[in-house]
């Protein structure tokens, strides 16, 4: 197939820069402002806008002529309107959702970002994205980078969709704290099924090699009595089998997340929150219909929270480690500190808001079990 060309021509420069003239213009004479005061920054969006709209304008031009043709004075006039119109929408949507969501300067947020970018900066330049040589930093940045990342949908009021997210997030505690607990022996076999997982995904170029270890997968299946069919399973939960808390002969221990990974790490309380996240990223009738402000609470707590526990995995592999670079950092100290003031004001708020929802949720709970039983 031969390649599109997309050369621009004198001709489409000049229209181009016309059209950013006019938007500037209009925007100017409806914000009742001098041109010459727009921000380099609103200037950038209908920059941005008028391209879109001439990209558009001239998509069946095949040369200069046609698109001065096109592109009269009159047309480009009445597209900047259009473009002006449209970037006002844009603006004041930007300005609901940031009003709407959690304030970036409020005591929570403001701690939150403090303390994540701090650990994010302080881990990075230790991170290769190598797991053979640096897991744990790799997977500490991922973490830290992925919980701001919630954070900032809080800010843009996308609560219900930070909280989906929630649930990764959750994931990969529960991996983190195994890897840290379990020591070298369970961070080896987790390499390990990073291997297999690299061969089930045909990301291994040697068709020998990738044989070879599908043979050993099947082996180590075999000998944990599992079928062929349970392979996708092994290789995304198989290393729990040498976590010392995962009970293999126990039934209630499984490999999958709520009664594998999850109840291993020993974090089972908070199931019933990750459900609830699971809902929310399988598209329910919760993801439609759901109360952005509850939602908004309770990933404020569960961020807090989460974050708090992240730096104590962190804190307990750097003195496990011995790690030079992660010692005696007094500034840490008083960002957790300040983050636990926070999260606790957050805690005890959500609790006495949602005291009666909780109450009788819980009670169901206990119902349930009952009849269980």
């Amino acid at each position: 197939m031969s390649e599109v060309k997309n050369e621009h021509t004198q001709t489409d420069i000049e229209l181009l820069k016309k059209l950013i003239f006019f938007s500037i213009q209009v925007f100017s004479r409806k914000q009742g402002i001098d041109p010459r005061t727009i921000s380099a920054y609103t200037q950038s969006d209908l920059a941005n806008s008028s391209r879109i709209i001439y990209s558009f304008l001239i998509k069946d031009c095949k040369t200069d002529p046609e698109k001065l043709a096109v592109c009269s004075d009159a047309k480009l006039v009445e597209y900047s309107n259009m473009i002006v119109e449209h970037y006002q929408t844009l603006v004041d949507y930007r300005y609901r959702s940031a009003s709407k969501g959690m304030h970036v300067y409020s005591e929570l947020s403001f701690a939150l970002e403090s303390t994540l970018t701090y650990m994010i900066t302080l881990i990075t330049p230790h991170a290769e994205l190598n797991p053979m040589r640096t897991l744990l930093p790799d997977l500490f940045v991922k973490f830290f980078s992925q919980a701001l990342g919630l954070l900032k949908m809080l800010n843009l009021d996308l609560a219900s969709e930070a909280y989906s997210n929630w649930r990764t997030l959750h994931e990969a505690e529960c991996v983190i704290k195994l890897l840290i607990e379990g020591g070298e022996n369970v961070q080896n076999v987790y390499l390990r099924h990073l291997v297999y997982n690299n061969a089930f995904r045909h990301a291994i170029a040697d068709v020998e090699e990738t044989n070879q270890i599908f043979a050993e997968i099947k082996k180590n299946m075999a000998s944990h009595g599992l079928k062929s069919k349970d392979m996708k399973k092994y290789i995304e939960y198989g290393w729990l089998y040498s976590c010392p808390t995962f009970h293999e002969q126990d039934p209630n221990y499984k490999l999958n997340f709520r009664n594998g990974l999850q109840k291993a790490a020993g974090l089972e309380d908070y199931n019933a929150w990750y459900e609830m996240a699971s809902e929310m990223a399988h598209s329910s009738p919760i993801f439609f219909y759901s109360n952005n402000i509850f939602f908004a609470d309770l990933t404020a707590v569960n961020l807090s929270d989460i974050t708090i526990r992240a730096i104590g995995y962190f804190d307990k592999w750097a003195k496990i480690n011995q790690t030079d670079w992660s010692k005696g950092d007094a500034f840490k100290e008083i960002l957790m500190s300040n983050l636990r003031v926070q999260a606790k004001k957050e805690d005890d708020t959500f609790y006495t808001k949602y005291k009666d929802y909780l109450e009788d949720d819980n009670s169901e709970d206990d119902n349930s079990s009952s009849s269980d039983d």
